[in-house]
């Protein structure tokens, strides 16, 4: 995916495709015409670089790379909708701390959240990038106004939005696995959720496995994979053009979703 910032109207713009199953309805909840909401569906799959729906289908089905950035759009909507409250009745303090879990910071959402500030040039955002178990006892405190984080059962039923991600096995266009040695993880410190999906299903293959490279940056990840130098999980949004994907098999099962 570029990185280039998606303006929120496009992510709008898809989000209302969903939820109205027809391009004509969601134009009329747009309040625009069905070219409009062609044109912003052309122009964000250039962003995506990609295609993000099969509109012979009826109803309308998403590709997996439309499902990803769906979910990536309804929170990105969801923060700007809260950033206006905050901005607007409860205008009182203009910094709000924003939590994002390392695989989150990427060009997908940091540009949604790039267009806000340029949207509230009043506005003053603060990051805070580590693992979501980080991230979301810093919220239970009251450090951060706002978090996106994976869910491992103590975030707040109020107030939140979820969605699903499916993992996928990466490695590097060059990686070869040798059947005699263990499997080379690539992976964020304990704790991390794509790290436990991962050492669960070898486990329950009676593969061996270790740790060859751990990082708590989602791009140090990414270099490690590129390079061959291992297996890791990994979204199809964070997948880069020198990666690709292992076909499932018997020892490397399908992950299970994240949310």
């Amino acid at each position: 995916m570029k990185a280039l910032d998606i303006p929120t109207d496009l992510l709008r713009t898809l989000v209302a495709v969903i939820d109205c199953q027809s391009y004509t309805r969601a134009a009329k909840v747009l309040g625009c015409s069905q070219p409009t909401v062609s044109l912003h569906m052309q122009r964000l799959q250039r962003h995506a670089e990609g295609k993000l729906m099969l509109r012979q289908r009826k109803p309308v089905e998403l590709t997996p790379l439309g499902t990803q950035l769906a979910g990536y759009a309804r929170q990105i909507l969801a923060l700007h909708g809260e950033l206006a409250y905050l901005t607007g009745e409860n205008a009182g303090s203009q910094t709000v701390r924003v939590g994002l879990p390392t695989d989150y910071a990427t060009a997908a959402l940091q540009s949604g959240l790039m267009a806000l500030c340029r949207a509230h040039p009043e506005l003053s955002l603060e990051y805070r990038c580590a693992l979501s178990q980080s991230i979301t006892l810093d919220f239970e405190s009251g450090d951060l106004d706002i978090v996106v984080a994976i869910d491992q059962g103590n975030l707040p039923p109020h107030g939140s939005q979820t969605w699903t991600v499916q993992p996928l096995w990466v490695t590097g266009r060059s990686f070869k696995l040798s059947p005699e040695r263990s499997v080379p993880l690539i992976a964020h410190p304990e704790g991390c959720e794509y790290r436990l999906r991962m050492t669960e299903v070898l486990d329950a293959a009676d593969l061996a496995w270790h740790v060859i490279y751990e990082s708590p940056f989602i791009q140090g990840l990414q270099d490690a994979v590129e390079s061959g130098l291992g297996i890791s999980a990994l979204t199809l949004p964070t997948l880069t053009k020198r990666m690709k994907e292992l076909r499932q098999n018997a020892d490397f099962a399908p992950l299970r979703p994240i949310t």
